[in-house]
């Protein structure tokens, strides 16, 4: 066992010998710098074939494409992080490296992260009855984007006054479950025809509230565990959300914004 580990160790220091030594060339070719390692046009290129590949919905715009690139900044950061907890050390981990090396890494790093953050991570009873309550009404909200927080105030106020304006959405009825962007959590809390502005991805996102339908569920305590859990994964969920974040925020990020807009050209 202990000669096997050895092999697939000497290949994988063997495979970072001479990644560092085309490493001046690579940096011609990156899209984007992670604390030194490259994100390579290449790399990047075949992500975006593969998701075109997997979803025919898929379109190349410049939003997706700086989403890609976000995913793939997101993975560097995750992997310079295992790597500095020793966890590309162990056992476990060397012995699948020849061909899940980045996929079990990340796992065990997210394993690690929910240790270190299980006495802090759980679920109250008044979490289970909050979750309960917007359980019960589905709203209805109009959604707007914008890059200031004046426009974001001019914006609310015309959506009081009733004025539709251009580029908002209207969105719903909301499930408390399917929500992606966190702040439409705020509508469950919100009264009909009260308008909120957030900030969110370096602009703000103006919130109005049309209405509220009912909706019927079951009794609490027929679904209690079900919501515990439910919202056990969501704060595990947030929690990592956060910590990606702050380890983003202390990275040297350089994005060859020049090679972005080449490889949207090239698809």
């Amino acid at each position: 066992m202990k000669k096997i580990v050895y092999r697939v160790s000497i290949i994988f220091i063997l495979a970072l010998f001479i990644t560092s030594c085309g490493r001046d060339k690579q940096k011609t070719e990156a899209i984007a710098m992670v604390n030194d390692a490259p994100v390579l046009l290449k790399e990047f290129q075949k992500e975006i074939s593969i998701q075109s590949k997997k979803n025919p919905a898929f379109k190349i715009t410049s939003k997706t494409l700086q989403e890609q690139l976000d995913i793939m900044i997101d993975k560097k950061l995750m992997l310079q992080e295992a790597m500095k907890m020793g966890l590309a050390e162990n056992e476990r981990f060397v012995d699948t490296i020849k061909t899940f090396w980045e996929q079990t890494l990340i796992r065990e790093l997210i394993d690690a992260k929910m240790k270190e953050w299980g006495d802090r991570i759980f679920v109250t009873d008044e979490d289970v009855q909050k979750t309960y309550q917007r359980m019960q009404y589905a709203p209805i909200v109009k959604l707007l984007k914008v890059e200031n927080k004046e426009k974001a105030e001019a914006a609310r106020q015309r959506m009081l006054k009733g004025e539709k304006i251009e580029g908002e959405e209207t969105i719903g009825p909301l499930s408390s479950e399917d929500i992606k962007i966190d702040i439409l959590n705020n509508a469950f809390d919100m009264a009909q025809g009260e308008a909120k502005i957030f900030e969110y991805e370096n602009g703000y996102l103006v919130l109005y509230l049309i209405k509220k339908e009912k909706t019927s569920v079951p009794l609490l305590k027929d679904i209690y565990n079900q919501i515990k859990q439910s919202v056990l994964e969501q704060k595990k969920e947030k929690a990592l959300e956060q910590w990606l974040k702050d380890i983003k925020k202390s990275a040297q990020i350089q994005v060859n914004t020049q090679i972005l807009k080449k490889a949207a050209n090239e698809q």
